[in-house]
């Protein structure tokens, strides 16, 4: 074994017992690495971790023993508040069994902090979790901070392939979302134009829970009315909502235009085009953007055809690895919120510095988090991530434990759902 080889070795070593140290006793532990992308700028040097906490910072190497990471990128925790499943587990149905292996995929892609993009069957499921996170302080993937519900109150006519209504306007419906989230749900995403949702969004506003404007065929004055009511989130920007023309700027350009509405950004290069992106970033400052992966159970799927959601749906897995209905309907992303980070640093050269704030603070600071998470700062949550220069998660910690690491578990990708996904055109 070369020098190299077996430095990484010891390193390897020292941080696994520092990790299981410090969760066990809170002892300190202390990484390095030239490049740690801390809230107030990026800096070569050592950073203490106790207790779950940043503690302190230091160019100066310190007496105790140190984990380092080299040149490898140390970058916030990500927060993805619209993620509906990943690596094979899904939010979907009333499988309470998938929530962990869920948060164990999204953990190995860089996430931190997560709003499961959960359906009503499965919302008690993920409260039950988070209310074990909360009581016993210890991670085996991503943190739940959050329940986010895309519907049920959705206009899908606009969208390929879709030619449906939604369901009945009930408020009862509405009250039993948040009972089952059982003080959870953080975001709930509606078409604001349909009859009788006045009613529900005054409901949920009630409840402190944010609304965004979503899957809607609102025009431009119609958005703006919406936003007026109290929506102060545009869902996946850009798509499924009216775009803009030069005689109507559509629910895009009220999204854009709007100073009080932060926009949820799908940055895989498939969902919106990269050229639009920039036109996003010189309308509106890069502190109202909040990346998303919009992640579904097929994310990482083998390339190939399946059968999708609904009956008769038809979902392609593509060589880019993009989901596509055979309508030629997006079905969400497979790519995560790294990918695109990726893509905004290396394709539009956005700073690092700029970029990971979308990807961390921005949500952190629109849902309240912000001052324990979404940035790299002492006294914060010793939240962070790992990174590959080809933008890949080397290993996520959560309040200072380790909760994935790519040398020792590689790609988290459920087993029992390849087993059962069923190829189309194939004998």
């Amino acid at each position: 074994m070369c020098l190299r080889g077996v430095h990484k070795l010891v390193c390897k070593m020292k941080l696994a017992l520092h990790n299981r140290a410090a969760q066990k006793w809170g002892v300190l532990m202390i990484i390095k690495s030239e490049r740690i992308y801390m809230e107030d700028g990026v800096k070569d040097g050592y950073l203490e971790i106790r207790v779950g906490k940043f503690v302190n910072f230091s160019e100066e190497a310190p007496k105790e023993e140190w984990i380092d990471f080299g040149k490898d990128r140390v970058i916030p925790g990500i927060i993805d508040t619209h993620n509906h499943g990943t690596c094979g587990y899904a939010m979907m149905g009333d499988n309470p069994s998938e929530v962990k292996g869920y948060l164990k995929g999204c953990a190995s892609q860089g996430v931190t902090g997560i709003f499961p993009t959960a359906d009503i069957e499965m919302m008690e499921a993920v409260a039950d979790e988070a209310m074990r996170q909360e009581a016993t302080k210890k991670y085996e993937g991503s943190k739940i901070l959050g329940i986010h519900s895309e519907g049920p109150w959705l206009n899908r006519t606009g969208e390929k392939g879709i030619r449906r209504g939604w369901p009945e306007v009930k408020l009862e419906r509405a009250q039993e979302m948040v009972k089952r989230a059982k003080g959870y749900l953080k975001l709930v995403a509606l078409a604001p134009e349909i009859p009788g949702m006045d009613e529900i969004i005054s409901y949920f506003l009630s409840q402190g829970i944010t609304v965004a404007d979503a899957h809607s065929d609102c025009n431009y004055q119609e958005a703006m009315q919406a936003y007026g009511k109290g929506l102060t989130v545009a869902t996946h920007t850009g798509n499924v909502m009216t775009g803009m023309h030069h005689r109507d700027i559509g629910g895009l350009g009220a999204a854009l235009l709007n100073d009080k509405v932060d926009c949820e950004v799908i940055c895989d290069g498939m969902h919106i085009c990269l050229d639009m992106l920039r036109i996003y970033f010189k309308l509106k400052d890069f502190s109202r953007f909040m990346m998303i992966s919009d992640c579904t159970q097929l994310s990482g799927a083998p390339v190939g055809s399946y059968q999708g959601f609904e009956p008769g749906m038809i979902i392609n897995v593509t060589e880019e690895g993009f989901l596509l209905s055979d309508t030629g309907r997006l079905c969400g992303s497979s790519q995560p919120v790294l990918y695109g980070i990726g893509n905004l640093v290396e394709k539009l050269d956005i700073p690092m510095e700029t970029v990971v704030k979308m990807a961390a603070l921005n949500a952190a600071r629109k849902y309240g988090f912000s001052k324990e998470k979404g940035s790299i700062k002492i006294g914060k949550d010793a939240d962070f991530v790992v990174i590959s220069d080809e933008y890949k998660a080397l290993a996520t910690y959560v309040e200072g434990q380790k909760v994935y690491d790519r040398a020792e578990e590689g790609d988290i990708f459920n087993p029992e759902f390849l087993d059962s996904l069923e190829p189309v055109g194939k004998e």
